[in-house]
């Protein structure tokens, strides 16, 4: 069967195809084509992202094409009507910020830098973006960002307060060998899901070098990932004291029917090694079909393997039911006894995301729930977690909590306004694990009087509830449809709650240039302290 499944995913691989160009992973730069990729008739497979322009522009009626820059220029350099083979732009972010009920309320955040694309011919194509900032964030952020030494998805902290310097960059060659084929080969991000959060995979964390394989027949599509990712504990910022790990994933999207789509996923990690036992990249894993489990058996490997499968549904006109299930470690008998394993590590995402919510042109509505088990991402050997650069693969918080989201936002032409909202109930560590710190081993569990490790009794919000609601109001004026880039107003509100400590209470204002060119996510909270 597999030989079959091979053959016919090879069937056809040196037809017509058109230009491989993607767009950037930005919810902001795709969100004027979401209305129709999510509605009822598209065969787009939307889960897997980032997205390619030549199926957006394939599927997207002309005369909705994203509008144009007010400033002619932009539109010029990036190609967005004129159909221009070498595309550029300025990525810039200027915003100052005021937290109020802080000694120094003043903050900031400031960046410059470019992005470019090349369609060479009709198979390849080229992109780079690089960016730099300089940014003093409000106390909880820098709280975050001194205890693990990261900025959220934007790189390394270098300095010691009180603003930290970081940079990124991203960059691809994308081929086409065929109809059905597409390769690509750079550093960059990924994101696997229907929803705000991933509990596959998602851009938390940031960029790292990646071979991607993407198979798309019939009304499947299949996405093979390699990557190296960076374990940065102990390295003090220098790039060649970075711990190296590997990891292969699959993402295998059906779309059943033109309403429904079945995804399945497979992810193993494995860690380089060390200088006695060196190890690099497991040749093992690079078997394109086959499932990882077995391989796993088959050579007795300590790796860290996880599995998941996803469901998605398009019910009325422009309104998508979403849902995902991961699985680390499972024993039926164990689920069933309802005693709290340790070892049952699961993960479960329900949402609905609605386009032109309740009749209203420019209306986005969202709603999810994010819910994961303790000790899920974590490993015995802490340099296979499920973890890059100091930051998780999956959601932000790590695991041992559940969250609550809430996205409201409407467009007016070139004017978007939002309301964003979440709540996060989260288990916190003390001297023992307890399942919130995918940094620590499994190990770090409570003892019994004996000294054998307790195995059961493991609840999410355990050993102590930390409660973490997020708000915030946005509006904007768009400014590059390109970029995402938007002159910006909001304000924030965060409240941390925590048994037996005092309440953690920010007010924070923002206002300037916005560049949404890559995703950025507030919504932080401390769970651990890299050395």
């Amino acid at each position: 069967m597999r030989s079959a499944l091979l053959l016919t995913l090879c069937l056809g691989a040196w037809s017509l195809v058109a230009q491989p160009a993607w767009l950037p992973l930005s919810r902001e730069v795709e969100r004027p084509y979401m209305k129709v990729l999510q509605g009822v008739g598209s065969e787009a497979h939307t889960a897997v992202r980032p997205y390619r322009r030549s199926e957006i522009e394939a599927t997207i009626p002309a005369d909705s094409l994203r509008m144009v820059s007010p400033l002619p220029l932009l539109d010029r350099w990036a190609g967005v009507r004129n159909g221009r083979k070498f595309r550029w732009g300025p990525l810039a972010d200027a915003t100052l910020g005021y937290s109020a009920n802080e000694e120094d309320p003043m903050r900031h955040h400031a960046g410059a830098g470019f992005w470019t694309g090349l369609d060479a011919g009709e198979r390849w194509s080229f992109h780079l973006d690089a960016q730099a900032w300089n940014t003093r964030y409000a106390d909880y952020l820098d709280t975050l960002v001194r205890a693990t030494q990261v900025t959220p998805g934007e790189g390394y902290a270098y300095g010691d307060g009180p603003a930290f310097g970081h940079y990124e960059f991203n960059g691809h060659a994308s081929w086409d060998p065929g109809r059905f084929f597409n390769l690509a080969a750079g550093r960059g991000r990924h994101f696997i899901g229907e929803g705000h959060r991933s509990l596959m995979l998602s851009d938390e964390a940031g960029s790292y070098p990646f071979l991607r394989i993407t198979t798309s027949v019939w009304k499947i599509r299949y996405m093979n990932l390699f990557a190296r990712m960076s374990d940065i504990r102990g390295s003090g910022g220098r790039i060649g004291d970075f711990g190296a790990k590997f990891t292969s994933m699959h993402y295998l999207s059906w779309n059943v029917t033109n309403r429904l789509n079945i995804g399945l996923f497979e992810a193993i990690i494995w860690s380089d090694g060390d200088s006695v036992y060196p190890r690099g990249f497991d040749i093992h894993y690079l078997n394109p079909i086959i499932l990882f489990r077995p391989v796993e058996f088959q050579i007795g490997s300590p790796d860290n393997a996880l599995l998941g499968a996803a469901v998605s549904m398009k019910v009325w006109k422009h309104t998508l039911l979403y849902s995902q299930l991961m699985l680390d470690e499972l024993l039926l008998s164990e689920v069933r006894s309802g005693n709290g394993w340790w070892g049952n590590k699961q993960s479960l995402q329900l949402g609905v995301v609605a386009q032109e919510a309740f009749g209203m042109p420019g209306m986005h509505v969202r709603a999810e729930w994010n819910f994961i088990r303790p000790f899920m991402y974590t490993h015995s050997d802490t340099r296979q977690n499920y973890a890059h650069f100091g930051q998780p693969l999956a959601h932000p918080f790590g695991s041992n909590m559940q969250e609550a989201i809430l996205h409201v936002e409407r467009d007016r032409g070139r004017w978007r306004h939002g309301l964003r909202t979440s709540m996060a109930w989260m288990g916190s560590d003390t001297e023992y694990s307890y399942g919130n710190n995918i940094f620590r081993p499994e190990r770090d569990r409570p003892p019994q009087p004996n000294g054998a490790l307790i195995n059961h009794g493991y609840r999410v919000g355990m050993d102590r509830l930390v409660n973490v609601f997020h708000g915030e109001v946005r509006s904007g004026f768009l400014i590059d449809p390109s970029t995402g880039t938007r002159l910006e107003a909001s304000y924030m509100f965060r409240q941390r709650t925590e048994d037996g400590a005092d309440d953690g209470v920010t007010h924070f204002f923002r206002l300037g240039l916005v560049c949404h060119f890559r995703e950025r996510h507030p919504e932080q909270e401390v769970r651990y302290v890299l050395p």
